[in-house]
């Protein structure tokens, strides 16, 4: 292929980048130290914008829901997806009802999920709600704090499972049938197969999954912005939805971009380990 060729077939995707990614990081960056609301002429000041977010009770509020968020649902959706892929994996017979219940939650649009979730747990009308009326127990899921939070954590595992089900299914594929064999022959049981052979084996798919859905729950917005706004008070409010909060319902779009920016350098923290664990692997094979 000739140099301009290259250059011809590249330059689209190059143009894409810089226009629909690069171009508005930088520029929120410079919003970021300014003082800025709709309309009117951005007035520069520092590092007011940072300060301002760093000493507000209410940022560190959503930070605190978003790690506790990401905290409980994100070891459950890995553990219940992985607990899934070892049994289809072991009784086949059940591989076409387990993959279409799986992907059900990806049927729907998420907002529509959303809604369909919420409504199960309403508190007139909503199926479990009834359920639990049955037995005489009465619970207004969304006006408790505790109650909010567990519907939203229970939604992120609802949601979310099927990523790490299908992935850690795929990669029980992988593993050949002779280590199984093997270990059987050496007296190990189906228990004793999946934490020396099972889990060693899909370790790096591990980290993978835990990536995503780190990076999928740390920006979680429609969930919250459907079922709680954010409520009781601000309770269930996380740092995606505070940011939208303080910049379009708030406009002040000059402490929104700091925010903004706190955000993306909270993401990179989190995911540094993982892509220094993964850097350290490439180098040594």
């Amino acid at each position: 292929m000739k140099r301009h060729e290259f250059y011809a077939f590249v330059a689209p995707s190059v143009i894409i980048m810089v226009t629909l990614m690069i171009v508005p990081l930088f520029f929120t960056i410079y919003l970021s130290f300014t003082a800025y609301t709709y309309g009117q002429i951005p007035r520069f000041m520092g590092l007011d914008n940072y300060i301002n977010a760093l000493q507000t009770p209410r940022f560190w509020n959503s930070i605190r829901f978003t790690l506790l968020y990401m905290g409980v649902a994100i070891p459950i959706q890995i553990l219940i997806g992985f607990i899934m892929a070892l049994l289809l994996y072991k009784v086949k017979k059940l591989q076409g009802l387990m993959i279409s219940t799986a992907l059900l939650p990806n049927v729907v649009t998420p907002v529509v999920g959303t809604l369909i979730f919420s409504w199960l747990f309403q508190d007139k009308w909503g199926f479990y709600s009834w359920l639990l009326s049955l037995v005489g127990i009465k619970i207004n899921f969304l006006a408790s704090v505790s109650g909010a939070r567990a519907l939203l954590i229970l939604h992120a595992i609802w949601s979310a499972t099927p990523f790490p089900f299908l992935v850690l299914y795929a990669g029980l594929q992988g593993i050949s049938r002779e280590q199984f064999e093997s270990a059987q022959l050496d007296g190990a049981n189906w228990l004793q197969q999946v934490f020396y052979i099972v889990i060693p084996n899909l370790a790096p798919l591990f980290v993978f999954i835990a990536m995503i859905n780190i990076m999928d729950a740390y920006r979680v917005f429609d969930p919250v912005y459907v079922m709680t706004r954010g409520g009781p008070g601000s309770a269930t409010e996380s740092i995606v939805f505070y940011n939208y909060m303080v910049a379009f319902s708030q406009l002040r779009l000059g402490y929104g971009s700091a925010i903004s920016i706190l955000t993306i350098l909270g993401i990179l923290v989190l995911l540094v380990p993982f892509l220094v664990r993964t850097y350290r692997q490439q180098t040594r094979g």
